[in-house]
């Protein structure tokens, strides 16, 4: 396949995600929120590609009108791809690429409509904070529970940016992991970071690596350790959210 038809098919995929996100969603104007800031586009500058005023945007983010229809979806989703593009397209690639089959390592991955803060994962993971607790209040947009030992081992730097699924600013748990200093490592090494690092696996803060813990705090990445007593009961917590 040519560069040329990936990128036509990333923006095919990111399309239909968040076109599917904000329709299904019961809050669409959060959804749209979401997605314009992780284009990192303006509501001014976007609210004149689709030809309506700033206020209007504004409106239906903070859901004081009625649900979006299908025209406004339409012209929503388009002004924010043709605006990326103009810019060299980096978040159609990020969101939009295609993976190989990652199931052995992405054990769950989803995304939340309404932004959670750090701290609420922190809280529904039974979490010890080992760095980044001023970062409480940052919001999360989704997780990805990955088994750590096939993400370190399978994964290589594109796959690795993929398990952040349709957004950077979501929350990691590395489950199976035995001091901690593995996850970090590869979170520092690659190009793109989650905007949280969980790890699941061991017993208390005193059994996790000390490196791992510098590494977090000078990357600024909120670092917690789950106290879950199992990787369902984990997932089932963040699913819950």
């Amino acid at each position: 396949m040519s560069s040329a038809d990936s990128f036509s098919l990333a923006k095919q995929n990111i399309m239909n995600t968040i076109s599917g996100e904000i329709i299904f969603s019961k809050r669409p104007g959060e959804a749209l929120k979401k997605w314009r800031v992780l284009f990192e586009v303006s509501q001014a500058e976007l609210a004149k590609h689709m030809g309506i005023s700033p206020s209007v945007l504004s409106d239906y983010e903070k859901n004081r009108r009625a649900s979006p229809g299908t025209g406004f979806i339409r012209k929503f989703v388009t002004s924010l791809i043709l605006i990326d593009e103009a810019r060299g397209g980096s978040h159609i690639r990020r969101f939009g690429g295609n993976v190989k089959d990652l199931s052995s390592a992405i054990l769950k991955i989803a995304e939340f409509t309404t932004p959670k803060t750090a701290g609420q994962i922190a809280q529904a993971l039974d979490g010890v904070w080992l760095s980044g607790r001023t970062q409480s209040q940052a919001p999360i947009y989704g997780y990805t529970v990955v088994d750590s030992l096939q993400t370190i081992l399978n994964l290589d730097s594109y796959d690795f940016m993929r398990i952040l699924g349709a957004n950077t600013m979501r929350v990691v748990v590395f489950t199976g992991v035995t001091r901690g200093r593995s996850p970090i490592v590869a979170a520092k090494i690659y190009p793109i970071r989650p905007r949280m690092i969980a790890i699941h696996g061991p017993s208390s803060a005193q059994s996790v690596d000390t490196l791992a813990i510098h590494l977090a705090e000078s990357m600024g990445i909120p670092f917690i350790l789950s106290l879950k007593k199992d990787v369902p009961s984990l997932i089932k917590s963040l699913s819950e959210l």
